[in-house]
């Protein structure tokens, strides 16, 4: 099973960047927020992606996580909730086959066990905060300095038509990361799924359901409120 630690890492780079891409819309003037660049010879991927990326600053779902082996076998699964707001704030609760909450509060994490009762609480690493500053600061060269980004063209069966469905496949340009690719897959301009493959080539998907960008989340479902006879670690 993967250590805890870093899957929570792998999960938290993704999400602080889709947070950090959230925060802020440099690419397009504010009567034009809401429609899409047009997709033009001169329009690249990186574009066509900070702008999905730059649509909502909320997002809220359900999800179902698969880890497989580099042979294609499942080592791993996981249910549960997750909740993020602009700029830095996550939540993520585990709800099966254990019970974890997972928050990202500014520069600091936590980590609370109910089972055994146990919160442990420590700074981000200078990997894990400084990563997602660079790889998206809501704008197309800021994604471009740091990743390669290729979309992927999905057809429907009927005719060969366009599909709803957009792929876009994110390698970094550096060799200093916590994972060798990442796919961000939307339907219909909204975030489906996500796929990490790490450097020990396995692979961890996300696939989201109940999905709402609209409803502001509130501050206070990034505070933890434990039992007063928590153990509370400091790191």
């Amino acid at each position: 099973m993967m250590c805890v630690k870093r899957f929570f890492y792998l999960f938290t780079v993704t999400f602080l960047t889709l947070a950090i891409a959230f925060t802020t819309n440099v690419l397009f003037a504010d009567d034009k927020v809401n429609n899409a660049p047009n997709e033009t010879a001169e329009t690249s991927s990186y574009e066509l992606l900070a702008f999905l990326l730059s649509r909502s600053s909320y997002f809220q779902a359900f999800f179902q996580q698969t880890v497989r082996d580099a042979s294609g076998d499942i080592i791993d699964q996981s249910s549960g909730r997750i909740w993020l707001a602009r700029p830095s704030l996550l939540r993520w609760d585990i709800l099966q086959p254990l019970v974890q909450t997972l928050i990202v509060n500014d520069q600091q994490f936590f980590q609370y066990d109910s089972d055994i009762d146990q919160l442990i609480i420590e700074p981000l690493s200078d990997q894990l905060s400084a990563m997602p500053v660079l790889l998206l600061s809501g704008n197309a060269e800021a994604i471009a300095s740091q990743f390669t980004v290729s979309e992927i063209k999905a057809v429907t069966a009927q005719s060969g038509s366009t599909s709803s469905r957009q792929l876009f496949n994110l390698k970094p340009k550096g060799n200093e990361g916590l994972f060798e690719m990442l796919s961000l897959e939307f339907n219909h301009g909204e975030l489906q799924a996500i796929s990490i493959l790490d450097d020990l080539q396995q692979n961890s998907r996300f696939e989201f359901s109940a999905i709402d960008t609209v409803t502001p989340v509130e501050n206070s479902t990034f505070i933890l409120n434990p039992p007063v006879e928590t153990d509370i670690i400091y790191r």
